[in-house]
């Protein structure tokens, strides 16, 4: 039960654009994994990789490291 009140404690500290990070983060994320459809992303598959593993860094420090 302590890692369900340590986990809503933390996201209670989260604030709005946190969770603007997190949507960012996870559609980034749906585009890595979907890209089998658009040759888009297969080209760029590099800087959406970079740009995912930047934002869920933000997202774990807020978490993990923020007081």
């Amino acid at each position: 039960m302590r890692l369900i009140e340590w986990a809503e404690e933390k996201i209670q500290s989260l604030g709005v654009w946190d969770f603007a990070v997190v949507k960012i983060a996870l559609i980034i994320f749906g585009m890595i994994i979907g890209a089998h459809m658009p040759d888009f992303v297969k080209e760029h598959l590099p800087y959406f990789i970079g740009v995912f593993i930047a934002l869920y860094a933000i997202l774990i420090y807020r978490v993990l490291v923020k007081k």
